[in-house]
């Protein structure tokens, strides 16, 4: 046995227009209010504002690597790594104590002319992890 349905018919006539007016107001209000709540705050990436040394300088012997960022960062889950001359692995063993939540500071050993890379992975606080890279030149000792 089939069955015939009949889709509903559009609503004509005062009722209609009066559905189409509520709804529109219903549209505007909920536009508005979330308008005026405002989006949640979409926190960025931790992005590297300034280094000391800075990317591509060449300078004497550095006393310490300092990165800043963007956003507050959750330290004891970020790594530097320090890449010397020859692909040689520096270890930088402790982040100096009592600095800004945006901002990584190792100490150095004393660091041989040639070519460096600090190679950074972050977790900012919103959770994201980023990485890069700041590249400097040791020219020589400088007086320490």
């Amino acid at each position: 046995m089939l069955r015939h349905f009949a889709l509903p018919r559009p609503v004509r006539g005062r009722r209609g227009s009066l559905l189409r007016a509520r709804l529109a107001v219903t549209l505007v209000l909920a536009m508005a209010w979330a308008w005026s709540s405002g989006l949640p705050a979409v926190e960025a990436h931790a992005i590297i504002l300034d280094s000391d040394p800075a990317h591509g300088a060449s300078v004497p012997t550095p006393r310490r690597l300092v990165l800043r960022f963007n956003s507050r960062l959750e330290k004891p889950l970020c790594s530097v790594q320090l890449i010397g001359p020859r692909q040689r692995s520096i270890a930088l063993l402790r982040q100096e104590p009592d600095t800004t939540p945006d901002t990584l500071v190792y100490a150095l050993p004393a660091l041989e002319p040639g070519a460096y890379q600090a190679r950074w992975k972050v977790m900012a606080a919103d959770g994201h992890v980023t990485e890069g890279a700041v590249l400097f030149t040791v020219l020589g000792p400088a007086g320490r």
